[in-house]
């Protein structure tokens, strides 16, 4: 796709890895690798970002015999049910894989994901599979610790597939279990998540359909006529001379000849044979849009794989708006609707946008509101569709709204609660699925940690967020004993426990917060290092946004890059939303660089009001209003010039 920005990536990115990164990268971009990148990612997985650099799907364990399964409950009409979780990778995951069956499948197909029930096969969800007793059961984003359950249909006759990125537990189902984190997995990345995994199985259930998954193929690797790769299935079955690797595999093998430019000759070889058919290469294209979103929404690091998952899935998003190449008619209304369907689709519009509007659904318990548009090809009812999930998701804000003032009564009545140096916030009627907004707006409002926790389906669940930069995870370890799960990032947590056990987390809270704090504080100062370079105002403009744009897509471990501006003088401030947000402008920065702050707005002018000149630390992002591209520095922290 062409980039129409006028802030369009400079040199290939390939042309910058052909005689080594050091080279061809400048001293911005060569410095945001050494900060951020160095440690995660190796220089050609990190820039690199072709569809040739990712890895066969049939390196994941069961893969292979779970296809070959599928091809039989196809080909025989069978009934097959595909249950999902109910967050936005289940969803987005149970779409793809639902999406593909329908246009192959003959039979029964029914479509499931998680609303009131409880996660994983709870009582609840078993008695719909049992009710429905489908020949085949796929389950997607849960089921690895499902064993009793699985055991159980297994005794009824019903086969199971499990599609899974969680965590392996000492035990696992007597089933098909497609899992990158396996001990047997030949898998490279264990950090993908499910709607990665049912791209994969679409991708593998569509190669072997073609004559190239019956054999294997030998190609010269250059060095001598005998001498080369035995490639199988994108597999790298051997590496040698030509009669040893037919002595040892009586695969017939087919002769090519194949100039490779990667690292990974049997990946380049697997993504060419995709090429010699273009029909099949359009479907596994399309799939890149939902395991897109899904990456971002579950947090996915975004480098190496994740990476060019992301970019390619935005890619086909921002090309939907096409009517000839539409494949997803409910995504598109949806685009459409949030004002993307004409504009450059990105990481953050996936991380801000369309993830948190599906995940709307199940906060609400009407995931089936998300599966049905995401499923949906008439336009009409795909229009109708998208406006109901955005009811929902306007739903959603409604019950946030009651939340923040249930818990402004909660905090009232007792004024120590707000003392403490952690925001603790419990009660039965606080309602549950937008504890992490909730969590949030509070953080904003007391400016210190806090943790927001609701009854959910006879458990309760609760969200933890930081208010400067201490990681909130460290605090949660310090419960681990306590939860049924926890996890998240530095900022940002979630965990599930027994309700009898929150005045037990309570207690570990508390007194542990006021340490944790003050081990927080001091790393914070040995990490003090928040901005990749220190801008004068003027700097602030194309050259330096497009320096490093070959980086993106940016998100989770690969952060946007951040630079500071030291006494900046600020002017033509601007409040919106009560004070709530402002925009302002830097006298020394171009015009046509508007600058913003979110979120903070009144403490913002609180300060400026008070004081000359600021230290600024932010990040250069484009921002497309009526088909208009320009730059903005969005403001992430602040505080009084130190000179």
């Amino acid at each position: 796709m062409q980039n129409n920005s006028p802030y369009a990536h400079g040199p290939g990115l390939k042309d910058l890895l052909s005689s080594g990164l050091r080279k061809h990268l400048s001293p911005l971009q060569h410095r945001f690798y050494e900060t951020h990148l160095r440690e995660k990612s190796h220089p050609e997985h990190l820039l690199y970002h072709g569809l040739k650099e990712i890895p066969s799907p049939f390196l994941l364990p069961d893969l292979e015999p779970a296809v070959e399964l599928l091809k039989e409950f196809v080909s025989s009409g069978k009934k097959i049910l595909l249950f999902g979780d109910r967050d936005c990778d289940g969803v987005s995951s149970t779409s793809l894989l639902g999406a593909f069956l329908k246009k192959i499948h003959p039979g029964e197909l029914i479509l499931k994901t998680s609303n009131e029930e409880d996660y994983g096969l709870c009582p609840a969800a078993l008695d719909f599979v049992k009710k429905h007793n489908p020949d085949l059961l796929i389950t997607l984003d849960f089921g690895t610790t499902n064993h009793l359950q699985i055991d159980e249909l297994a005794s009824m006759g019903m086969k199971v597939i499990v599609l899974d990125h969680h965590e392996i537990p000492e035990r696992i189902p007597n089933c098909y279990l497609v899992s990158p984190k396996r001990q047997d997995s030949e898998y490279p990345n264990e950090k993908i998540c499910t709607s990665v995994l049912a791209l994969k199985f679409i991708q593998a259930y569509l190669y072997s359909t073609l004559e190239e998954y019956q054999r294997a193929v030998w190609v010269p690797d250059g060095n001598s006529l005998f001498s080369g790769f035995l490639i199988y299935r994108g597999k790298l079955l051997f590496q040698g001379e030509r009669q040893e690797a037919e002595s040892k595999f009586s695969i017939p093998i087919l002769d090519e000849t194949f100039s490779f430019q990667s690292s990974y000759p049997e990946r380049e070889w697997f993504y060419h044979e995709f090429l010699k058919y273009p029909a099949i290469l359009e479907q596994y294209l399309h799939c890149f849009d939902l395991a897109s979103v899904g990456t971002v929404s579950d947090m996915m690091p975004l480098y190496g794989e994740n990476r060019i998952i992301v970019k390619e899935g935005c890619k086909i998003l921002s090309k939907l708006n096409r009517k000839e190449t539409r494949h997803r008619e409910g995504l598109f209304q949806l685009l459409q609707l949030m004002e993307l369907d004409e504009k450059k689709v990105t990481s953050k519009d996936l991380g801000w946008g369309l993830g948190p509007m599906i995940n709307s659904a199940g906060r609400m318990n009407r995931t089936d509101v998300a599966l049905n548009l995401l499923m949906e090809e008439n336009p009409e009812r795909a229009q109708v569709g998208a406006k109901e999930l955005q009811k929902l998701n306007e739903e959603r804000r409604e019950r946030t709204k009651r939340n923040l003032f249930k818990v402004e009564g909660f905090l009232k009545r007792k004024k120590e609660r707000t003392e403490k140096s952690v925001l603790f916030c419990y009660e039965p009627d606080f309602e549950p699925g937008v504890s992490g907004i909730v969590a949030t707006r509070l953080v904003e409002e007391y400016k210190k940690p806090v943790l927001f926790i609701t009854p959910d389906h006879g458990h309760a669940k609760g969200s933890i967020r930081s208010y400067g930069k201490e990681n909130v995870l460290n605090l949660l370890k310090k419960a681990e004993s306590v939860f049924f799960q926890f996890g998240g990032h530095k900022e940002a947590g979630g965990f599930s426990l027994e309700v009898g056990r929150i005045p037990e987390l309570a207690k570990i809270v508390f007194e542990t917060a006021d340490s944790w704090l003050q081990e927080e504080q001091k790393q914070a100062v040995l990490d003090q290092t928040p901005s990749l370079v220190s801008l004068e105002p003027s700097e602030l403009n194309a050259k330096i946004f497009q320096e490093l744009s070959v980086f993106e897509p940016f998100g989770h471990e690969n952060p946007v890059p951040l630079y500071s501006i030291k006494n900046a003088k600020i002017y033509h401030t601007k409040p919106m939303t009560d004070g709530k947000h402002v925009r302002f402008r830097i006298l020394g920065a171009p015009e046509s660089i508007q600058c913003l702050i979110w979120n903070k707005g009144k403490d913002f002018l609180d300060l400026v009001s008070k004081t000359g000149s600021l230290d600024l630390w932010g990040s250069l992002e484009e921002s497309t209003f009526r088909s208009k591209t320009s730059l903005q520095f969005v403001v992430s922290y602040f505080q009084e010039s130190e000179n």
